[in-house]
């Protein structure tokens, strides 16, 4: 079996959609480098001229979530009304405006701003793209195009945390901005509008030429497919946020895509991804903590990449529960180390553990945990709700993460770091239970038969 399936077209598309993910991940880390310089010594490297404190630190780690609660809604509301392609790309304002703000910062209010920008941003980009690679995708390659949106999220993370150390913050988010005004015309010239949403704006001929570019197949064939997906659609009505209650089959769809984005919420990533540096330093390792970031940030993308083919060979449900049990196996390690540190046990043969443990969890997040839920939220949520259906997903999953991210410190100051990833792991512990008794598979399905599923 090769790795690509399908017209070489749809890969163009998703990929040049996909600059937006790379963008959302270096906003994703970006507060791990940043915050390492506001709270060091080093006041020549400081905007503000004085370290932050705690409170301010945990603000500006938080404050992305917070944003990222309201930005689905602004771009939910696009994505139905002006379509998905301009909706790609109004995503990049709150972001430009965010490295804009962040560059030139001279208050720790500036960056609180420029937090709350880049989490509208992500929000959006979670909400938006997700669906857009479900919509342009075929059968038979949706899920590693799906997979390949969490590869760009992590080659993201990886350029913050490579670069991020070694700049000063305003060289770090000049390179930014300007990577989000490249992403302009070519998102605008690479990218065309879904056919999904042609077909439910009455756009028949529109729909059959976005097809036809992106299957790159003989006109009869394309014409069959866009026919089925016109038949699929006429079954619905045109979605409200009331319609997403109407029948059994919408609410479980909705119910799934918010227990998977859930979980993986709750196993704690954001707060590693977040707090990365922070979690190292706490650690005490003879590593310098950006290079353990770096060794993080690598072990994340070369496990996306790994993992592309495997969510249309071996299935969602698989690849999902095995992601999950190995990253609680790797937070049940990480808990045990702090545990022994933090009750006076001599650690100092075990430095290798928090590294080990946190690639460990890492790695097994990027196998399945990162790209399932996401992928499984375009597929399971019809067509005329999957807008608002998803914007009130992605926002809730941001909206826990907001508290997550906020009070991880005093979480972690009441039952200790060990405690804490120990928790992490409880969750996921459920996780694996509602994959094993309440999850069903999608690979290789279309959307009329997982809708079928969703309604018996």
């Amino acid at each position: 079996m090769t790795l690509i399936q399908g017209s070489k077209y749809s890969y163009i598309v998703v990929q040049a959609a996909n600059i937006i993910a790379f963008i959302s991940g270096t906003s994703v880390a970006w507060s791990s480098p940043v915050l390492a310089i506001l709270e060091g010594d080093d006041l020549s490297r400081i905007p503000l001229n004085r370290q932050i404190t705690g409170d301010e630190s945990s603000w500006i780690g938080s404050l992305a979530a917070m944003g990222g609660v309201f930005g689905p809604f602004i771009h939910g509301y696009l994505m139905q009304k002006v379509g998905r392609r301009i909706n790609l790309v109004v995503i990049v304002v709150p972001f430009l405006s965010a490295f804009l703000i962040a560059a030139f910062a001279e208050t720790v209010y500036l960056y609180y701003v420029s937090r709350f920008l880049m989490g509208m941003g992500v929000g959006g980009a979670y909400c938006s793209v997700p669906v857009y690679v479900a919509e342009v995708a075929e059968d038979t390659n949706r899920g590693i195009l799906q997979a390949s949106t969490s590869t760009l999220i992590m080659i993201g993370i990886l350029f913050s945390y490579c670069v991020g150390p070694y700049v000063s913050i305003m060289t770090f988010n000049l390179i930014l901005s300007a990577i989000c005004v490249i992403y302009i015309p070519v998102v605008w010239f690479a990218a065309v509008e879904s056919p999904i949403y042609l077909i439910l704006t009455n756009q028949e001929e529109q729909a059959f030429e976005s097809l036809r570019y992106l299957r790159s197949k003989p006109d009869t064939t394309v014409r069959k497919e866009l026919e089925a997906k016109k038949t699929h659609l006429e079954q619905f009505k045109p979605g409200t946020f009331i319609d997403i209650f109407e029948t059994k089959g919408t609410i479980k769809a909705l119910l799934f895509s918010v227990a998977l984005t859930t979980f993986q919420q709750f196993s704690g990533i954001n707060v590693v991804l977040y707090f990365t540096q922070d979690i190292f330093d706490a650690t005490k390792s003879d590593l310098p903590p950006e290079v353990c970031s770096i060794i993080v940030g690598s072990a994340q993308l070369f496990v996306s990449i790994m993992a592309l083919p495997f969510l249309d060979r071996a299935g969602r449900r698989i690849v999902l529960f095995i992601a999950s049990t190995g990253a609680l196996t790797a937070e049940i390690l990480m808990g045990v180390y702090f545990y022994l540190q933090t009750n006076g046990n001599d650690v100092s043969d075990l430095g290798w553990l928090p590294v080990f443990s946190l690639v460990m969890f890492i790695a097994f997040y990027n196998f399945g945990m990162g790209p399932v839920p996401w992928a499984s939220m375009g597929e399971l949520l019809p067509s005329n709700i999957v807008a608002k259906a998803s914007t009130l997903t992605t926002s809730f999953y941001w909206f826990t993460g907001f508290f997550l991210t906020k009070y991880f410190a005093d979480l972690s100051d009441a039952i200790g770091m060990g405690g804490s990833f120990w928790l992490f792991a409880g969750l996921l512990v459920v996780c694996d239970l509602f994959v094993v008794f309440l999850m069903f598979e999608t690979k290789g399905k279309s959307f009329a038969e997982i809708q079928a599923i969703l309604n018996k």
